[in-house]
């Protein structure tokens, strides 16, 4: 009778052998495969974000290069009476800077006659020398009134005296000879002129009339 052998079998020794081996290889694929989808995975999100930063940038960047669009400007055509009172609107008191006797009554009569409403008639109280036509005392709510006054004595300055009141003083100047007839004034308020109006047009300067076609009053 033969006795059965009690040893391990060759097969099963070689797959004890290879069991480590495999088990091994088995792992480092493992990480292998995972480093590559880490990777992998962390390349599309950072190509996403610097997409999105990219196109966030062009965006910003298009907007504050981005030239303005261009305001219109286009010219009308105005009138220099246009916004200014009638003379029986306007009150004025009607002094005389000169030694020439009589010259602020004969004056008044004159706007007087042109529908302005005087006030007192004197000499001037501030007793200034004035070489020109006239000087037109105002304040501002008078502004409109002295202008239209400006008219009637072509190269007259304007003066804002700060009153606080809408009368003015009309003070006659040495180069003063007569106030204006109303049918030059008329057509002086009335001539056209052009005129820049909308956004896109430069800051406007200070009204200023102009009485006479060679002459316009001056301000200070």
């Amino acid at each position: 009778m033969s006795v059965p052998s009690t040893g391990p079998r060759p097969s099963n020794r070689h797959r004890r052998r290879q069991s480590p081996v495999v088990g091994v290889i088995l792992v480092i694929v493992g990480m292998i495969v995972l480093f590559g989808a880490g990777y992998g995975l962390s390349r599309i999100i950072q190509g996403s974000s610097g997409s999105d930063a990219a196109s966030s940038s062009t965006a910003t960047g298009g907007e504050t290069t981005a030239a303005p669009e261009p305001q219109p400007c286009v010219t009308v055509t105005v009138t220099p009476g246009a916004g200014l009172p009638s003379a029986a609107q306007v009150t004025t008191n009607v002094y005389n800077a000169t030694d020439r006797a009589g010259l602020a009554a004969g004056t008044a009569e004159a706007l007087q006659v042109r529908g302005f409403v005087i006030g007192n008639i004197d000499n001037d109280p501030l007793s200034k020398t004035i070489t020109g036509v006239a000087e037109i005392r105002h304040g501002p709510s008078g502004e409109s009134a002295a202008r239209l006054m400006a008219f009637y004595l072509p190269g007259a300055e304007l003066v804002d005296d700060g009153r606080k009141d809408a009368t003015i003083d009309t003070v006659l100047g040495a180069a003063f000879t007569e106030v204006a007839p109303q049918s030059e004034v008329d057509a002086a308020l009335a001539a056209p002129s052009p005129s820049p109006s909308g956004p896109g047009c430069p800051s406007p300067e200070a009204l200023t009339s102009e009485p006479a076609a060679t002459a316009s009053p001056a301000t200070s």
